[in-house]
């Protein structure tokens, strides 16, 4: 059994590159990445040259190692999602080909994939165009097994809605987002959205880029791998016995309908706190130095730091978080997490709740949280439609895509 952690153009290849460099991150996983330019793969530390595949229009789909790919890979799709879908559906056979060669078992039947993530950016050419289809193929690949969650970055659209000739306009941005999320929700059982715009209020925004990658990363790895991300037993504690969260538990909280036949995927936002369980004299001193954890400020925290800029959880239909603490913050104690207080606050904000406990070695506490909406009531969604149609009224390019 394995995940698959799938980057496609710029913005996904550097969140799964991030994902990778977590050192905690499950042994299970395994990255691939798509791209159309050799400069963003050359930017990548933690996914192997051996799991980079480029995307070219002349070439198709190359292998890194290809001779001759710097020259193959360069050029990229100029910001344009419908020539990169193109390409990558003329592909589609060498796409389950890689799959094929990446996770076949030595019998060559297909390899066990339960789960896939597909991360891209939506306001580009090359994420926004691939992902559909690299979707697609996970699902062909495991026979419809693989329940696939989309990690889909938003773009900043506070801006002109003219073309710009060194950069995409905000309104070319806003068109390739709908043109994206309209074909992904097609492919996948769910989407988390990271937005850009929560950092376009910030000073020197464009280099807290890098930081906003690792939150959203840490934020997925714990969720993702739930209890056994430590590999830590609870049955070797007396009186640990914490509620689980798994990813079947957050696929069925970012899906409307599961049990249905018409399945929807909803949209989500990830929020992620964080709170030191000792202080500096503990580290020094064996046994002393424990602090307490305020189970409402982590809770708070994290629906404050959630990825997406103008939403309110009072809007959303599902929430699942995760309370990830030390044993002696679990079992009792004068310091222990009250798990009841987070689950209140989830509960007063949406009818449907799953909150699971984890255990850490590490001295620090933290909860990690999804809230769960339906396109129609995501304001930033509507925003970026309604820039999109200004766009495609008021410019050739949109009128001739």
């Amino acid at each position: 059994m394995v995940y698959v952690f799938a980057g496609t153009g710029q913005a996904g290849s550097a969140i799964v590159d991030d994902v990778f460099g977590h050192r905690r991150v499950s042994t299970p996983a395994s990255p691939l990445v798509f791209n159309s330019t050799i400069r963003d793969l050359r930017n990548l530390s933690n996914v192997d040259e051996a799991n980079q595949y480029g995307i070219a229009e002349r070439h198709g789909l190359v292998e890194r190692g290809t001779p001759g790919f710097e020259e193959q890979v360069t050029g990229g799709f100029g910001r344009n999602p419908v020539q990169a879908d193109e390409v990558m559906s003329d592909n589609r056979e060498e796409l389950l080909g890689t799959l094929s060669s990446h996770f076949d078992e030595d019998d060559g039947t297909p390899g066990d994939i339960p789960f896939a993530f597909v991360c891209l950016g939506l306001g580009g050419g090359t994420g926004c165009g691939i992902a559909p289809h690299v979707a697609d193929a996970i699902k062909e690949y495991t026979d419809g097994v693989a329940q696939i969650i989309a990690v889909a970055v938003l773009p900043n659209t506070k801006g002109p809605v003219s073309e710009d000739d060194e950069q995409i306009s905000a309104g070319r941005q806003a068109w390739n987002t709908v043109y994206g999320l309209d074909r992904l929700e097609e492919s996948v059982d769910g989407i988390v959205l990271v937005d850009n715009q929560r950092l376009a209020y910030e000073d020197a925004a464009e280099g807290r880029f890098s930081e906003y990658n690792e939150y959203v990363a840490s934020g997925l790895v714990d969720l993702i791998s739930g209890s056994t991300l430590e590999r830590i037993d609870p049955g070797e504690y007396d009186d640990v016995d914490p509620p689980v969260v798994d990813l079947q538990d957050v696929v069925t909280s970012l899906s409307f309908d599961t049990r249905g036949t018409n399945p929807t995927p909803g949209y989500a936002t990830i929020g992620r706190s964080v709170s030191m369980t000792r202080s500096l004299l503990g580290y020094l001193v064996p046994f002393v130095g424990g602090q307490e954890v305020d189970s409402s400020a982590l809770s708070r925290l994290a629906t404050s730091k959630q990825t997406l800029s103008g939403v309110s959880p009072e809007e959303a239909e599902k929430a699942i978080g995760l309370v990830r603490a030390p044993v002696e913050y679990i079992s009792g104690g004068d310091n222990r997490i009250e798990t009841s207080t987070i689950r209140r606050f989830l509960e007063a904000q949406c009818p449907e709740v799953n909150l699971g406990v984890a255990l850490t070695r590490r001295n620090l506490a933290s909860f990690t949280s999804l809230f769960t909406y339906r396109r129609e009531n995501v304001d930033r969604i509507t925003e970026i439609e309604d820039r999109a149609d200004e766009y495609e009224a008021e410019s050739e390019v949109g009128q001739t895509i």
